[in-house]
């Protein structure tokens, strides 16, 4: 098998932490496309698993492409686990301790 290869455009576990978060909505969202057209029940347990407002995700689903409603699924994706991050930090119980450098 080669792991160079990654379907979706997947980005390779290095490339998470140097991808801007466009780039990152723009790979996610070719993934979720395909799970509109082929797997909906798949995307809507990762939709449930990732703790996604319902109301916004259906209104995503209004979009009047599937093109159009993965990006907006997308968005949310990604905007709901970088709340996730910040949530995480804020109550870390390291957040008033330094980084080691």
């Amino acid at each position: 098998m080669n792991h160079d290869l990654t379907p979706y455009e997947e980005p390779t576990s290095l490339e998470y932490e140097t991808l801007d978060q466009s780039t990152l909505e723009e790979r996610l969202s070719l993934f979720i496309q395909d799970l509109l057209e082929h797997n909906f029940a798949k995307l809507t347990n990762m939709i449930y698993r990732h703790d996604l407002n319902e109301v916004k995700f259906n209104q995503a689903l209004e979009k009047p492409s599937l093109k159009l409603q993965a990006n907006a699924i997308a968005r949310l994706v990604v905007e709901r686990e970088l709340q996730k991050v910040e949530t995480r930090k804020k109550y870390s119980p390291n957040r008033n301790k330094e980084l080691p450098i």
